[in-house]
């Protein structure tokens, strides 16, 4: 696929660039979308299924990125509960229906579109141009995909924003609009307030157990632990063969000539150029240097500065310009060279040499990299028999009293592990297989279940037998008694002031009060917030505090928090507006702004029409069964 691309585009920088968008998904993630099985479908689009395991391992790696209420990575769990997992489907969903609507449209994306959508991800590549092979191929190692899958995955990618994007043609936002939003941010407030600070609050007797136990219970996310299992692991990896592994020494040096130029730093040059439309021209320009006048001389001549005529630090071997620029002698000029952009002298200003780091300087690199290799060939290689003693028991200490003249596994018990891999007490659990895989297949396994061998990223074998599974319950308060404690008086100390900042407000809004007065009758000092925005980061005002002031009448006084657990009181004085010099050019960027919204927006809404018009069945008892079990 990838080599019919290349012939399509002409282009050399193909396979670097497959390989950079091939690392970039293997960091970030791409839809697992291509192993879809017939047998346990959740969702159907037209003929195209949609498979259990795939909209797991979708939403799995979707709430990966997500926050949970306590701050910590979310759990399926919780991710259920808040209805994560019917978004991730109904996504998945409305890429096939788009895609198929496409493909009835006969839209479709030549290998030239697919290039230029390849070349605009970031990814990997050496100092010499050249792709990193072993990052390359641990990245698609990681996605599991093959590179054909990859390039299919693109091209329908673009036939679907093909579709979308005809939705939004010639639909720009009014010009009124945007000059209302202007006024909306330009628009600024005057403040005066003053801070309650938590002395006002009084002494707080501390609280008893009956009053913990209710404030944990009406305030559950904190005190909760999470769902945990016990598991019994067997691993294997590299590293367990390793002492028995034997690397030769001609080996290491074979390997050293076969891959020196990994140890090699290419030269450097700091370069800078003059173009000239001809040859002749630009061997005038050279000979007046040969009679004296100097690379500055011309420039100036050209009423170039040094910045117009700087290449940058370039490397040894860079095709952006000619060869000849790296022959010459730092502080010397070429001789006319032809180049892309028409003929150039081109003048070295500094040359970093290159550097090459020797054998006995990397030896132990290079035997410990080959060892590793050997490891890792030769466990991919038991990768049978590991299969048949797992399959020779119902123990994974049986598996390894099985396997113990085929290679030594480790088994391991783990008594609570959560989703995150910390045990009981919230801390990480040393030792786990590396890559999310595991701990995905952790928090999917139920009590009883037995899983299949798997291995990671590093090439760990491992498989996981779940001994126990702990719904998530509230913690005991014993065990919460002073962290509880803590969070009850600080929002005892905060109702209270708000109590008192509501009550001052509501009669200094019936006197009519300034702030001098209320300051001093509260012993307290009044402040000023001069022409505070709607964004507004000022210490002692929170944004909800703000929000409020912006919806309040000026001299009308308002309550909210300060820096916790402090609460303040404010009013507007003065409302003004801070409009930019550059006014018009506020507008047409809040213009251009407010149409890609719009434009978004009714992409949305084709989306959904698509996909209300399509062939789409949702097995809901199947889902409904899968929310349950993952609660």
């Amino acid at each position: 696929m990838l080599e019919t691309l290349r012939a399509a585009s002409k282009s050399w920088v193909a396979a670097i660039l497959i390989g950079m968008l091939i690392l970039s998904f293997a960091i970030w993630g791409i839809n697992d979308i291509f192993s879809r099985s017939s047998a346990t479908w959740i969702a159907k689009v037209g003929d195209e299924e949609i498979d259990q395991r795939t909209f797991e391992s979708e939403f799995l790696k979707q709430i990966r990125r997500m926050p949970g209420p306590d701050g910590k990575a979310m759990t399926s769990g919780q991710a259920r509960q808040l209805g994560y997992d019917r978004m991730v489907l109904d996504g998945m969903i409305s890429d096939l229906a788009v895609l198929h609507e496409a493909q009835r449209l006969k839209l479709g994306a030549s290998d030239q579109m697919v290039l230029d959508e390849i070349r605009k991800i970031d990814g990997l590549r050496k100092a010499d141009g050249s792709i990193d092979q072993v990052a390359l191929q641990r990245g698609l190692d990681s996605i599991g995909m093959t590179e054909a899958q990859f390039v299919q995955a693109q091209r329908e990618s673009i036939m679907r924003s093909q579709l979308l994007e005809s939705a939004v043609v010639g639909v720009p936002a009014p010009i009124t609009m945007a000059k209302a939003l202007a006024a909306y941010e330009n628009e600024r407030r005057t403040v005066e307030y003053i801070v309650l600070p938590v002395e006002k609050a009084g002494e707080i007797p501390a609280p008893d157990d009956k009053t913990l136990q209710a404030f944990i219970e009406a305030n559950p996310a904190p005190y909760t632990a999470p769902e945990l299992r016990g598991i019994t692991l067997l691993s294997v990896g590299p590293d367990d063969l390793l002492p028995a592994i034997e690397v030769t020494e001609d080996e290491v040096k074979a390997e050293y000539e076969a891959t020196k130029a990994q140890f090699e730093t290419l030269e450097k040059r700091e370069l800078q150029q003059l173009t000239y439309p001809t040859k002749e021209e630009a061997e005038a320009a050279r000979k007046q240097i040969d009679e004296g006048k100097t690379f500055d001389d011309l420039a100036a001549a050209q009423k170039k500065t040094t910045e117009d005529i700087s290449l940058g630090v370039l490397t040894k071997g860079t095709t952006d310009v000619p060869a000849g620029a790296f022959e010459v002698a730092e502080g010397e000029v070429t001789q006319p060279l032809q180049s892309d952009f028409g003929w150039v002298l081109i003048k070295v200003v500094k040359i970093e040499p290159g550097t090459a780091k020797s054998f006995d300087e990397v030896r132990q690199q290079i035997h410990d990299k080959l060892a590793r290799d050997k490891a890792i060939d030769k466990l991919v290689g038991l990768r049978d028999q590991l299969e048949d003693g797992l399959a020779a028991t119902d123990t994974l200490q049986g598996a390894a009293d099985a396997l113990k003249d085929v290679v030594k596994v480790n088994v391991r018990t783990i008594p609570a592990i959560d989703a995150q891999g910390n045990d009981i007490d919230g801390k990480p659990i040393a030792g786990l297989p590396d890559g999310p895989a595991f701990l995905r297949d952790v928090a999917a396994s139920e009590q009883g279940d037995k899983g299949d061998l798997s291995d990671t990223p590093e090439h760990v074998f491992y498989v996981i037998q779940t001994d126990s599974v702990t719904a998530p319950a509230l913690r005991k308060l014993a065990d919460v008694h002073d962290k509880a404690a803590a969070a009850w008086l600080a929002a005892e100390e905060t109702n209270r002031l708000q109590t008192l900042a509501d009550e001052t407000a509501k009669s200094a809004n019936a006197a009519g009060e300034s702030a001098a007065d209320l300051a001093k009758q509260l012993g307290l000092e009044a402040k000023t917030a001069e022409k505070l925005a709607r964004d507004a980061a000022v210490p002692d005002l929170t944004p909800p505090l703000v929000a409020a002031l912006y919806k309040a009448k000026p001299g009308e006084w308002v309550t909210g928090l300060s820096a916790s657990p402090n609460v303040a009181i404010a009013r507007v004085k003065e409302i003004t507006s801070d409009a930019p010099p550059d006014a018009a050019d506020q507008e047409r960027a809040l213009r251009t702004a407010e149409t890609r919204a719009m434009a978004s927006d009714l992409a949305d809404l084709y989306r959904k029409a698509i996909v209300a018009a399509g062939d789409v069945e949702v097995d809901e008892a199947k889902f409904n069964s899968l929310k349950a079990r993952g609660q």
